[in-house]
């Protein structure tokens, strides 16, 4: 009797040790480098929770619309290879689904925006297309956004918006920044560059137009592409910029209102653990970002020679020096 027992005793701990050690496998699909602090979030999260034996693979678009496209095409030959699909916004899962028709493998959005509005699901409460992860709320904030644009600059009546009409969370995020300027009696206008050098001459320029800031909205466009260039012309030229992730601030943007991408991708890993540990994602609603944080860069804000709300460094919850 005794053997027997310690026969099961081995068998049960030989079977745990089995279960720890399988390796999952995920695909990581991102447009470009201004989504791997999300990427980071999501593999320390992963960790943390006990998934050691994960093995990646990467997809990463180099913020080229062609190349995406060509990446989503072959992760939908490719989906059943993996355990789950990891992308890092609205975009990328728009692509792996119309690419895919019917997807079999499920995806985690790391960070999201606009995730109906994309057709990604028809509820954030009940996935439906096995897609399923974090909204940022990205595109909603920018409301609250523009509140505290207005507080901390109470003497801009004019701003400059950079979208792209192409993409839903850009057309989405900046109508709401347009109608809630409206409210504030701020004109925001929006535009669309081709390129870098084109950039540069709208900031250059814009004073002469009377426009004195500019707020950026969430789109990979400007995550991918033109948040860098914009914050290094805007701060030669002396422009205040709104951006809408805390972890710009340490890049040099003036103010910024949301979650970071470390964050978003942290916290989607929790989503990830559900599903792999067998959870339908149908099972798995989307979650909302928590928290949002209001940053402030004050060496960059004081170094703009400008007036600002002083009292607004009362609502900051997080001040880069």
């Amino acid at each position: 009797m005794v053997l027997i027992l310690l026969f099961l005793f081995f068998l049960t701990i030989l079977s745990c040790e089995t279960a720890q050690e399988k390796e999952y496998r995920i695909a990581v699909f991102i447009s470009g480098e201004g989504r791997k602090d999300k990427v980071r979030g999501f593999q320390d999260g992963l960790r943390n929770l006990g998934l050691v034996k994960v093995k990646y693979e990467f997809y990463e678009g180099n913020n080229t619309l062609w190349k995406m496209r060509e990446l989503a095409q072959e992760l939908s030959v490719r989906q059943e290879d993996y355990d789950l699909i990891a992308v890092g916004g609205s975009l990328e899962a728009y692509m792996v689904k119309e690419a895919s028709g019917k997807l079999k493998t499920p995806v985690v959005i790391l960070g999201g925006t606009s995730i109906i509005p994309w057709g990604l699901t028809e509820s954030l409460s009940r996935p439906s297309e096995n897609i399923t992860g974090v909204d940022n709320l990205n595109a909603e904030l920018m409301e609250k956004r523009v509140e505290l644009f207005s507080k901390m600059f109470p003497h801009i009546r004019k701003v400059l918006v950079f979208c792209n009409p192409q993409f839903e969370a850009s057309k989405n995020a900046t109508k709401i920044t347009i109608r809630a300027g409206k409210k504030l009696g701020i004109k925001v206008v929006p535009l669309n560059v081709k390129d870098v050098k084109e950039l540069e001459y709208i900031i250059s320029h814009m004073r002469e137009d009377g426009f004195e800031a500019i707020i950026i909205t969430p789109c990979f466009y400007t995550e991918n592409f033109l948040t860098s260039y914009i914050l290094h012309y805007a701060n030669f030229h002396q422009i205040p910029v709104f951006c809408h992730s805390p972890g710009l601030v340490k890049k040099g943007c003036h103010v910024a209102y949301g979650t970071s991408g470390y964050e978003q991708g942290y916290q989607a890993s929790h989503i990830a653990y559900k599903i792999l540990k067998g959870t339908p994602v149908e099972h798995v609603p989307f979650e909302r970002a928590y928290y949002p944080r209001l940053a402030v860069n004050e060496s960059a804000l004081l170094e703009l020679g400008i007036d600002f709300n002083r009292d607004f460094f009362t609502f900051v919850d997080e001040v880069v020096k």
